[in-house]
């Protein structure tokens, strides 16, 4: 499962993370709409693991990758896709 926002009486948007083949994450949040009539909102960040824009800070990568290691334990690093049938 993804992790589900806090604001959920609000807007659906879940939160889950994965690791690429090229040693890099990606977040990534997904907004589901109210009404079948909008668009699915979504936003992918990646976070390069060898350079890029986040290589001058290692302790937010180290950050990072710790955020993901701590989801996938608690099993919250699948896509939604899974959940909404």
């Amino acid at each position: 499962m993804a992790l589900q926002t806090d604001d959920c009486d609000i807007r659906d948007v879940r939160f889950f993370m994965s690791a690429g083949d090229n040693g890099d994450f990606y977040a990534s949040m997904i907004e589901y709409p109210k009404s079948k009539d909008k668009d699915l909102k979504v936003i992918h960040y990646r976070m390069s693991m060898s350079g890029g824009n986040a290589h001058r800070h290692p302790e937010v990568q180290r950050a990072f990758v710790n955020l993901y290691r701590e989801m996938e334990k608690a099993g919250l690093n699948k896509h939604p896709r899974s959940e909404k049938q």
